[in-house]
């Protein structure tokens, strides 16, 4: 179904559409990724194993960015910035916290005061 579905929108669409509220969208994603790392730090400094799926939604959510950025970017001076911003900060910068996502789920436990787990 989805299959289809993305069929459907690359034929309809163009090349080209009008959108509403673009600002609106892209100060949202960039307020949901600065949440994922400010949310992934604190996480980090804990060494709790939560910083997980925190860590791999962020990294989701710079990829979707950095694809966006691109696909989005008029030809020219913005084009090349977005891929600069692309590969060297936003998918390495992923990478890293979806290693840690993976590498944190090897932590221990965290262990409370009584000496049980939450």
């Amino acid at each position: 179904m989805l299959l289809a579905w993305t069929v459907v929108l690359g034929f309809l669409l163009d090349g080209q559409t009008q959108v509403r509220n673009w600002s609106v969208s892209w100060v949202g994603m960039d307020l949901l990724q600065v949440t994922g790392l400010v949310a992934t730090a604190i996480l980090l400094a804990r060494r709790v194993r939560t910083v997980s799926p925190v860590a791999a939604a962020t990294a989701a959510l710079l990829v979707l960015d950095a694809w966006f950025d691109v696909a989005t970017s008029d030809d020219g001076g913005a084009r090349y910035v977005a891929l600069i911003m692309a590969f060297l900060v936003e998918l390495p910068a992923a990478l890293w916290l979806a290693w840690l996502a993976a590498f944190a789920l090897h932590w221990e436990a965290h262990r409370s005061e009584g000496g049980r787990a939450p």
